[in-house]
């Protein structure tokens, strides 16, 4: 490696270490491309990364800024399979723009099959595909993983189109079908694309992988992080502009997911920027999970959090869930939460539950809109909190079926365990 290769992958690898080391950054409203994308200030509990030091660039297999498609894609395979041989390490990507070309098709760009213990250090790096139709590639797309990590990237999809579904670039996709652990993002940024990361698992396969940290920025996008079918453990610390769904989750457990929005009114929202869905519990449940979610802007969003069960199965249920929404200086909102469930339609009542949860939240400004909404009634019990002053903000005097005013205690969530339903 030339020296002064050498000396930008040592700061880049110090900010690796800071970010994965700490855990999830502390993250600062700002936007893609803001010079705090280069920080790598932590702090959550300490995440060991545990991969080896050997190091490769992907400059030294013919990866470098203005190589095509091909040349692009067998560099990554050739790296990749170089640090297999060497049980690990990490790969540098110089700085630079990397243009994988235009795609009519949902291509896996880059797919990366059984890699274990491998960080990829991209500060300075630009991945950028361009959509032509309506459809969703995945530019980095990882099937069964085991530690792995990527740092400091930049993704960009200019075929990106908010106003048409499903047309747009996922910057990395995740699917398992044996025991996978281990994924992290660390200081990533997305502008323009579909989505930062997506999990491809089904209820049928959600018992596979776990262990995922998502933390960076994204701007102008559809989604930033859908998390669905994971058996536990998942952390995301997001700061997004124009987002219409910043997290979404079905059958999600052991979770912990913090959302900074703003945004302007020409970009269009959705039914809730956090969703957290669940099928039926065949499907899985959806316990244990804290959403912390702080607003500004215009309001593009029908709530900030979704309590939203789907499907024709009656036995399912939403517990031990703590939501806290802040709203800063907005001129008005249409919800904070909204608890339903959709077959076909939305119910008017519904035989799943909602239990142990507790609403949270504060407004700095004045407040015009509903705290909450409860479309569809349950007839199994269970209990949600909402706090005094949210109750009181909201002038709630009369309160839906099993919503109480309290709590009487302290809300926290069991801490994770290995247990599946």
């Amino acid at each position: 490696m030339p020296p002064n290769e050498r000396a930008a992958f040592a700061r880049r690898r110090r900010l690796l270490a800071r970010g994965l080391g700490l855990g999830l950054g502390a993250i600062s409203p700002a936007l893609p491309g803001d010079a705090a994308a280069d920080r790598g200030a932590g702090r959550r509990s300490s995440v060991d990364p545990g991969v080896p030091p050997h190091t490769v660039s992907l400059a030294d297999f013919g990866g470098a800024p203005g190589a095509g498609r091909t040349q692009l894609v067998r560099a990554f395979g050739q790296a990749f399979a170089a640090l297999g041989r060497a049980g690990g390490g990490t790969l540098v990507v110089p700085p630079g723009l990397y243009d994988f070309g235009d795609y009519a098709d949902a291509a896996y760009i880059v797919l990366c099959r059984d890699l274990r213990d491998i960080a990829i250090s991209a500060y300075g790096a630009t991945f950028r595909a361009t959509t032509r139709a309506k459809v969703a590639p995945n530019l980095f797309y990882f099937f069964n993983f085991d530690n792995i990590s990527i740092a400091g990237a930049r993704f960009t999809d200019p075929g990106f189109t908010p106003w048409v579904n499903w047309q747009g670039m996922y910057c990395v996709g995740l699917q398992a079908d044996r025991a996978s652990s281990g994924f992290r993002l660390v200081d990533c940024q997305a502008c323009r694309v579909l989505g930062l990361l997506g999990s491809n698992n089904t209820a049928a396969t959600r018992q596979y992988m776990s262990g995922i940290r998502v933390q960076g920025r994204v701007e102008n996008a559809y989604y930033g992080v859908g998390a669905s079918f994971i058996r536990r453990d998942v952390q995301v610390e997001l700061a997004c502009h124009n987002v219409r769904r910043a997290f979404i989750a079905n059958a999600l457990r052991d979770a912990d997911i913090r959302i900074t929005s703003s945004n302007t009114a020409l970009w269009p929202g959705s039914n809730g920027l956090v969703a957290l869905v669940s099928s039926g519990a065949s499907s899985g449940d959806v316990e244990n999970v804290r959403v912390k979610v702080s607003v500004s802007g215009d309001c593009i969003h029908g709530s900030y959090v979704h309590f939203y069960h789907q499907g024709a199965q009656p036995e399912g249920s939403m517990r031990d869930i703590e939501a806290t929404v802040e709203v800063f200086n907005m001129a008005r909102v249409r919800r904070l939460f909204v608890f339903d469930h959709e077959d076909e339609r939305i119910e008017t009542s519904t035989a799943r539950r909602w239990d142990r949860i507790v609403l949270r939240g504060r407004v700095l400004g004045p407040f015009r809109g509903e705290v909450l909404t409860n479309t569809s009634a349950s007839t199994a019990g269970g209990t949600v909190w909402v706090e005094p002053g949210l109750a009181r903000l909201g002038r709630l005097a009369t309160l839906p079926r099993g919503f109480r005013v309290g709590p009487p205690v302290p809300a926290t969530p069991r801490p994770p365990t290995d247990s599946s339903r």
